[in-house]
């Protein structure tokens, strides 16, 4: 018996492939932009812990302060999304005013000097922080999913495509689960790698390409409240 799919699924905005596609490819963008530019990263905490102690095996003190800094103003970032969350959670606006931040630290960072490197690194810490937690929990259409990275989101994906493939009943749903990971894990990756040969020929204006995806994601959730208003 085939199991029931509806041609067309309709989600919220912000529960759309389209949205969880442009939030992995801002990621992917973001991390390795900085990676190059600052020497830390600003969605992947996890992979900054490790590089940290990498750089402290190592006494590469210079690199150890960007990392360091970039934990530190996300997880001020972070607890700033609980406040403006507990304040404003009845606002249907909220979400996409916590998006202004990092769209526009991403469009003026080609603009400041070198000298301020780490206070570029800091705004995007900052505002991937508070994005962090606008969107906790959110989903691509039914499936939970993390924003801006891919670890958790490639585990996922296995899960499912691991439970498809070896179900005697290859059920349209669970198919859908795991080609919905699939793309989360496809966009993160399409634009760590984008940002790697566009950086050849933009340089530092490179970062231009999140600051395009962060502000569409933004137009989709303001849409979107404005809909529900």
């Amino acid at each position: 018996m085939n199991t029931y799919l509806p041609k067309r699924i309709v989600v919220n905005s912000n529960n759309s492939r389209f949205f969880a596609i442009l939030m992995a490819f801002s990621g992917g963008v973001s991390d390795v932009y900085c990676h190059i530019y600052f020497h830390g990263l600003v969605a992947t905490q996890t992979g900054n812990v490790i590089l940290l102690a990498s750089d402290l095996s190592q006494k590469n003190w210079s690199q150890v302060i960007p990392k360091l800094l970039s934990i530190f103003t996300f997880s001020l970032g972070f607890l700033a999304g609980i406040w403006i969350k507990e304040k404003n959670d009845h606002y249907l606006y909220w979400r996409s005013y916590t998006m202004i931040p990092v769209v526009m630290a991403s469009l003026l960072i080609p603009f400041a000097p070198y000298d301020f490197h780490l206070l570029k690194l800091c705004s995007l810490a900052f505002g991937t922080g508070l994005l962090m937690l606008t969107f906790t929990g959110v989903r691509v259409e039914k499936n939970q999913y993390t924003i801006m990275m891919t670890s958790g989101n490639y585990r996922r994906m296995l899960t499912e495509w691991y439970y498809y493939l070896t179900s005697k009943n290859k059920s349209a749903i669970l198919k859908r689960s795991a080609e919905n990971y699939t793309i989360v894990v496809i966009s993160f990756l399409t634009g760590a790698c984008l940002l790697a040969i566009v950086n050849l020929f933009w340089g530092p204006y490179t970062i231009w390409l999140a600051s395009i995806t962060f502000f569409l994601a933004f137009m989709i959730e303001f849409s979107q409240a404005s809909r529900n208003n």
